[in-house]
C-alpha cells in the first residue's frame, strides 16, 4: 500500500506505543485520526505533532468499553476525512491482576476494552473497507497473548483472544482487506517496574536490551507498505525473549 495521502485511525494514539505508531505513519504522509479515552492534552499534542509534519489530524474521544462510543468513533473518523484506509487497534487496558485479587469486574473490563472494542471497530471499519475493496487492519496484541503472565491473566486472555480475532477477521474480510497483528514484548516497561525487574528482563532477552515503541511502529509500517500478501499473521517484536 502506498501510504502518502492515506487516512489512518489509531486508537490509543495519545501516548506510548499508539503515539509512536501514529507519528510513524504521519511521517510516511498519512493523515491521522487520534483516538484517546482520558489523555486529552497528550492527544492534542500528538495531533499538533502530526500537523507539524504537514499532515492533517483530528482528535476523537471514546471509551472502547461502550459500544455506542465505539460506533460514534468510527462515524466521526469517517466523517472527518471521508474514509479510513488503515485501522490500528492499539489502545488497551493494562494493570496487574493477581489471581486472588482479580474480580469479575476486572475480567469483564479487560475483555470489553481489549477485545470487544477492537472487534466492534474492526467490524464497522472493515466492512466499509471491504465495500471499497481495499484496506488494512493492524491489531496490537502482546506476547502475553501467546505465553500468559500469571499476574496478568485477564490481560493475557484478552490479548490471546485478540490474536484469534485477527486470524478470523483476516478470513472474513479477505481478499479485499488484510488483517494482521503485532505482538510486542518488552518495549515499554510498566512505570512501577524497578531496576531489578528491568535487569531481569534484559538478561532473559537474547538481544540483551529493552525495545522501544519505534520497534513496534516500524513493524506496523512494514505490514502496511512492505507487502500486500500478508494476512492473518502475528509478528512478534520482543528481542527474541519468547524463544528462550
Amino acid at each position: 500500500m502506498e501510504l502518502l495521502g492515506r487516512i489512518a485511525l489509531v486508537t490509543g494514539a495519545a501516548r506510548r506505543v499508539g503515539q509512536a505508531i501514529a507519528m510513524a505513519m504521519a511521517g510516511r504522509g498519512m493523515d491521522i485520526v487520534v483516538h484517546y479515552r482520558r489523555s486529552a492534552p497528550e492527544a492534542r499534542a500528538t495531533a499538533k505533532a502530526v500537523e507539524r509534519l504537514g499532515r492533517r489530524a483530528v482528535v476523537v474521544q471514546a471509551d472502547l468499553a461502550q459500544q455506542e462510543e465505539v460506533e460514534a468513533l468510527a462515524d466521526r473518523a469517517t466523517q472527518a476525512f471521508g474514509k479510513i484506509d488503515v485501522l490500528v487497534n492499539s489502545a488497551a487496558l493494562f494493570y496487574r491482576t493477581p489471581l486472588e485479587k482479580t474480580t469479575a469486574q476486572d475480567w469483564e473490563q479487560f475483555l470489553r476494552v481489549n477485545l470487544t472494542g477492537p472487534f466492534l471497530l474492526a467490524r464497522r471499519v472493515g466492512l466499509e473497507m471491504r465495500r471499497r475493496r481495499e484496506g488494512k487492519i493492524i491489531n496490537v496484541a502482546d506476547v502475553a497473548g501467546i505465553a500468559p503472565w500469571a499476574d496478568f491473566l485477564p490481560y493475557s486472555v484478552s490479548k490471546g483472544a485478540l490474536i484469534t480475532l485477527t486470524k478470523g477477521l483476516a478470513k472474513a474480510l479477505a481478499p479485499e482487506v488484510q488483517v494482521n497483528a503485532v505482538a510486542p514484548g518488552s518495549v515499554l516497561l510498566p512505570e512501577e517496574y524497578g531496576d531489578k525487574e528491568r535487569e531481569a528482563i534484559v538478561r532473559a532477552t537474547p538481544l540483551k536490551r529493552i525495545g522501544n515503541p519505534a520497534d513496534v511502529a516500524n513493524t506496523v509500517l512494514f505490514l502496511l507498505e512492505g507487502s500486500d500478501f500478508i494476512t492473518g499473521q502475528v509478528v512478534v517484536v520482543d528481542g527474541g525473549r519468547s524463544i528462550t
